[in-house]
């Protein structure tokens, strides 16, 4: 990371504030994600025995999204291919999970469109300082700790993410609590990739179900659809860049982007910890469930408790 940063303000590779939904003033490196996720990529490709996923198909998917994120740090790269790609990249990952004779189609179909809309949401949220990554790193904590306690996963499996979460900690040293670099789109795409694929892994194989998952991403995805939802109802373009979500809002209104990371990743902590501590209680799916609407009430309390004290002037226009 050293090395790329020297390189990035040798050869200007900056991510520059001229975008509506940049929270940045001045011009960072970006790409970042070209550093963390090279060694990721290589242990899948070189040491496939440490690798979660034997199938090349992610390995494909995960190096065409670091290449198509790293195109877009530095060009713009229209809306609709970019999509395009990541439903490829989707369904490479869905083919190499399941078996797709047997599985029900409609649930296959959840996964695709989920996956989707987990990267586009993931792409979103990366937008203050440590956000992104700390929120990656608390989820991927999480998923190993389901690994290790309730299943009979490879000790060399359990390696592999620790190696990953090793990764993911360097960064983070150089993006929190002052951003000295940005993940970029070469980081977001894939890192929302690798955690859709270890999330889809627990659950093709048992350890934990979809309660499980959207749980450990409650946060982030509370914000982002209530931010859609809210958007569509004030009419505004769906492909014009914005400022508006909640953790926008409030580095708008004075607080600095360490604070609101800490109180995402806060709020993610907590519900983790609620979440393993179901599992370890063997709560059943109907109790799993009846806890994450009553999560997901609060969030939704909290988010739409700031936007009327100001009367949703931001999504005014």
């Amino acid at each position: 990371m050293v090395i790329y940063l020297k390189l990035s303000h040798k050869y200007q590779w900056f991510d520059k504030p001229n975008e509506d939904r940049k929270q940045h003033s001045v011009a960072v490196p970006t790409s970042g994600g070209i550093v963390f996720m090279l060694p990721i990529v290589l242990v899948a490709i070189f040491c496939s025995e440490f690798s979660l996923f034997s199938s090349n198909y992610f390995t494909l998917g995960l190096v065409v999204l670091i290449v198509v994120g790293a195109y877009d740090d530095f060009k713009n790269l229209s809306v609709r291919f970019r999509l395009v790609l990541i439903a490829m990249a989707s369904a490479l990952l869905i083919t190499s999970l399941f078996a797709i004779e047997t599985i029900n189609w409609l649930l296959l179909i959840v996964y695709f469109l989920g996956i989707i809309w987990w990267m586009n949401l993931f792409n979103f949220m990366d937008g203050a300082n440590g956000m992104a990554v700390l929120h990656a790193v608390i989820a991927l904590l999480a998923y190993f700790v389901f690994f290790f306690l309730f299943s009979n996963i490879s000790f060399l499996y359990l390696i592999y993410l620790l190696f990953i979460l090793s990764c993911l900690g360097a960064f983070l040293l150089f993006n929190f609590p002052c951003a000295k670099v940005f993940m970029g789109d070469s980081g977001s795409l894939s890192l929302s990739f690798l955690i859709a694929a270890i999330a889809l892994y627990g659950i093709a194989h048992g350890i934990f179900n979809q309660w499980v998952v959207i749980s450990f991403h409650l946060v982030f995805i509370v914000d982002a659809t209530l931010t859609l939802l809210t958007r569509i109802k004030y009419k505004h373009s769906m492909t014009q860049a914005h400022n508006l979500h909640l953790y926008q809002s409030l580095i708008a209104s004075g607080q600095s982007h360490a604070q609101v990371t800490i109180l995402y990743a806060g709020a993610t902590i907590v519900i983790a910890a609620i979440t393993l501590g179901m599992r370890y209680l063997h709560a059943n799916s109907v109790i799993q469930a009846s806890v994450l609407v009553i999560e997901t009430l609060f969030l939704s309390i909290y988010w739409f408790n700031y936007h009327h004290k100001t009367k949703f002037k931001r999504f005014i226009r």
